[in-house]
C-alpha cells in the first residue's frame, strides 16, 4: 500500500467498505498511511459524508474543517442522544414534564443539528 501514488491511496481508502474503525487502524500503522488519512483531508470527509450525508449542508467547501474532529462529534452526539432518549420513558412516565427535563440536551456541548440528525436516525429506524 505504501508504495501506491498518493491520489490512488486515497481512492482506496475513501472506499465504501471501509469504516472509521478500518481508517483509524490503517493510519496508525506507518507514516505515510497516517498522512494519506490526515484529519482535514479527503478521506475523513468521506466518512463523514458516507456516514451522515444530510450535514455535508452545513460546511462550506473554504472551511479548513476537522473532518476527524467532526466525525468524532456527530458519533459522540448520536451515542449521547441514543442515551437521552433511552431514559425518557422512565422520566416522563408521568402526565407531568418537569419544566428542567430536558436540560441535560441543552448541555450537549455539541452542534444542534448533530442531535436534530441523530433524532431523525432513531425516528426513521424500522421497528420504531
Amino acid at each position: 500500500l505504501t508504495d501506491l501514488p498518493g491520489e490512488l491511496l486515497e481512492l482506496i481508502l475513501c472506499c465504501d467498505v471501509l469504516g472509521a474503525a478500518d481508517i483509524g487502524r490503517v493510519s496508525c500503522t506507518c507514516r505515510r498511511l497516517r498522512e494519506a488519512c490526515q484529519p482535514r483531508g479527503k478521506v475523513w470527509r468521506q466518512r463523514f459524508r458516507l456516514r451522515w450525508p444530510s450535514l455535508l449542508k452545513y460546511y462550506s467547501h473554504t472551511d479548513g474543517v476537522s473532518w476527524l474532529e467532526e466525525y468524532k462529534a456527530r458519533h459522540n452526539a448520536g451515542l449521547e442522544a441514543q442515551r437521552i432518549v433511552a431514559s425518557f420513558s422512565k422520566r416522563f412516565f408521568s402526565e407531568h414534564v418537569p419544566c428542567d427535563g430536558f436540560s441535560d440536551i441543552e448541555t450537549l456541548g455539541c452542534p444542534s443539528h448533530f442531535f436534530e440528525d441523530e433524532l431523525m436516525c432513531i425516528l426513521n429506524m424500522e421497528g420504531r
